[in-house]
């Protein structure tokens, strides 16, 4: 397997289910959240900060001409600081820093699309689920032919590209063995690479793939074996000793399905 970089610089479920975002998660049982400080040292009780990486649509999207976040996760915060009295202050991570930004108490809380899995559960807590996801492979839609099975991806001269730091760069060193590896730092340059044909597939959850083929008729995606992708659910990250903040936010959401 070869590996190469490249230089980088610095809801609703999307598809054919057309439920909101909230309620379906509600209804399913499923909620998460995420929340990231920068440099506060003590934050204010009225005062809520929440780390977000604003590249994975479409739970959270940064605008880096107006700074401000959009996206499910950053509406459902928002709503719950507008119901708890609370200020709700965006903090932009990385999906690289985000664990390193927890720990060293950048924020409280992390939102947008984290996925559960055994390495984040040994260094934080979780909210009740929010969403349920799986791995997709994401690519060109001339290529259709071309991908049919994980076999036709995992092959000599396919080029994968993942973002450094999530849970896509896990699936991706663990499942390919003969394609080449290319990494990038930031999540929203993979589908650049894609659709400029310096990159052939992504590796992404299948929520994001079917957000970004509505938005760019030229890519498609397909479903991998469950062997190969089971399914997993999304929550907001807390770090273990927050755990009244957890119960509050866990509560809140409850009263969501209630109502």
């Amino acid at each position: 397997m070869k590996k190469i970089g490249i230089p980088i610089f610095n809801c609703w479920v999307a598809g054919s289910n057309r439920i909101p975002y909230l309620v379906y998660a509600l209804s399913m049982g499923f909620i998460s959240s995420c929340h990231q400080l920068n440099t506060v040292e003590k934050s204010n009780s009225d005062m809520l900060y929440v780390g977000t990486t604003g590249d994975y649509p479409p739970f959270t999207l940064y605008d880096s001409i107006t700074h401000q976040f959009s996206g499910k996760d950053i509406d459902l915060m928002r709503r719950f600081g507008k119901d708890t009295g609370q200020d709700i202050i965006f903090l932009k991570t990385s999906w690289k820093q985000l664990s390193k930004d927890m720990q060293n108490g950048r924020f409280r809380i992390a939102v947008g699309g984290i996925s559960v899995n055994k390495e984040r559960a040994q260094l934080f807590s979780f909210s009740i689920p929010l969403h349920v996801d799986r791995k997709v492979a994401l690519f060109r839609k001339a290529d259709y032919a071309r991908f049919t099975d994980f076999r036709s991806i995992d092959e000599i001269g396919v080029r994968v590209v993942e973002n450094i730091g999530g849970t896509n760069e896990s699936f991706a060193k663990k499942n390919i063995k003969h394609a080449t590896l290319v990494w990038v730092a930031n999540n929203s340059e993979t589908f650049h690479l894609l659709l400029s044909d310096k990159a052939d597939i992504m590796f992404t959850d299948e929520s994001e793939a079917q957000y970004r083929k509505e938005l760019e008729p030229a890519l498609s995606w397909m479903s991998l074996d469950k062997k190969i992708s089971p399914s997993f659910v999304k929550a907001i990250l807390f770090n273990k000793k927050d755990s009244l903040l957890r119960i509050q936010i866990n509560n809140w959401l409850k009263k969501q399905k209630q109502n």
